[in-house]
């Protein structure tokens, strides 16, 4: 039986930036991925905030398609808000490319890479874990002390191993097509609950002539996608028949624990996702770099106890916990708003030159409470009434 100190189930961004950091830091590492390569199938849209990009240790080079500084966001009445930065604020990613050099930069810190490796079950002993890869007559054993559930938002070997769901699992839908950009360097968002109930729909400029229109949404995505591509604001500037269909689930709010006796969980699979946007790059990769370290500490440490592995725990959500909880908060805000109540909304703003300013100026893809906190306690009695829904909501969600 093959034995490691750390083995990390999946080779998305978070599995191998935990692979990477558990190597570089001295352990012994296995990652595996059940795809015959990394990067596919897509399941993101590929837009990737300045911070997410730092986080990945890459150079941006031909990994980015493009720049965005700003975005334009539509109300279901038709109310338009337009942001444009100064700089960029997130760059346009091809995320099998992406990925593959994530993965290739674990390699290169010793880890080793086992392509077409589905994990398919657990064996839990001795402070050991026994995983089960392949299937059938290539069925084989491996031997770790801890391991790493970078498995995506199903995460059914984290599940066996007594780490909880995600609060909420939203349904993703997105296609790529030839579409007329208006702006290559503005991300669109449409509200609505026709239109995405529950989250929103975008329209993300991609290579030269395409787009990547898709939503989130509480329910089923494809019947709402398929009513967005026909919808007036979309349908007159499609250029040609979809290129590629993307469908998964977006996962929100981490469960209570996020790890388990020689359990981790990142990513994905521990919920670790912006509620306001959707992104979970950012958030995956910063706790993947913790995760990478606690493992292998705990390897070498011969305790693969929960108690252990608590100090990744601890320290993830130091990092990126307020800013979850806060996400969350505006997130079921948004959900429950009404179309009048978003109309009245982007049209307040769009008044105020003041905020807008603000929004620019402090507006982060990935640390989003940075503007929240400035534009709020600016909005008179509108602030006041979003910041008494702000707290009946984080009391009684007990975020």
């Amino acid at each position: 039986m093959e034995r490691y100190d750390v083995a990390v189930i999946g080779a998305g961004p978070a599995g191998s930036m935990a692979a990477k950091k558990a190597a570089e830091a001295g352990a012994r590492v296995v990652i595996f991925e059940e795809h015959s390569r990394a990067g596919w199938p897509v399941q993101c849209a590929g837009l990737l905030g300045v911070r997410a990009m730092e986080e990945a240790e890459l150079a941006v080079g031909h990994r980015a398609i493009r720049p965005v500084r700003g975005s334009k966001v539509v109300s279901p009445g038709g109310v338009q808000l337009t942001f444009r930065a100064p700089e960029t604020k997130a760059w346009v990613v091809d995320r099998r490319i992406f990925d593959r050099a994530l993965l290739a930069e674990a390699a290169r810190s010793g880890a080793d890479v086992m392509i077409a490796s589905p994990v398919t079950g657990l064996l839990r002993g001795g402070g050991r874990s026994v995983l089960k890869v392949g299937r059938s007559s290539d069925q084989r054993k491996v031997e770790a002390r801890v391991v790493v559930s970078a498995e995506g938002v199903g995460a059914r070997i984290a599940r066996r191993a007594g780490i909880g769901p995600p609060r909420e699992v939203l349904s993703s839908a997105q296609v790529e097509v030839p579409f007329q950009v208006e702006d290559p360097e503005m991300v669109e968002v449409f509200l609505g609950r026709d239109v995405a109930p529950g989250f929103f729909a975008w329209a993300i400029p991609a290579p030269e002539g395409l787009a990547r229109v898709g939503l989130s949404c509480r329910n089923n995505a494809c019947p709402y996608l398929k009513r967005l591509l026909k919808s007036p604001p979309i349908r007159s500037r499609i250029r040609g028949g979809p290129l590629h269909l993307v469908v998964g689930g977006l996962p929100l709010g981490p469960p209570a624990s996020t790890v388990a006796d020689g359990f981790i969980a990142v990513g994905d699979a521990a919920g670790q996702v912006k509620p306001t946007s959707g992104g979970g790059i950012y958030p995956g990769l910063v706790s993947a770099k913790i995760a990478g370290e606690v493992a292998a500490a705990a390897a070498r440490e011969g305790d693969s106890s929960a108690a252990r592995l608590c100090e990744y725990e601890r320290r993830w959500r130091a990092a990126l916990g307020r800013e979850l909880r806060l996400g969350m908060i505006v997130h079921k805000m948004r959900a429950e708003m009404t179309d009048e109540e978003l109309d009245d909304l982007l049209r307040l703003l769009a008044d105020r030159g003041d905020l807008i300013k603000v929004i620019e100026e402090e507006g982060d893809l990935d640390r989003p409470s940075r503007a929240i906190k400035k534009v709020a306690p600016r909005m008179g009695l509108s602030g006041l009434r979003i910041a008494r829904k702000a707290l009946g909501l984080w009391l009684e969600g007990g975020l």
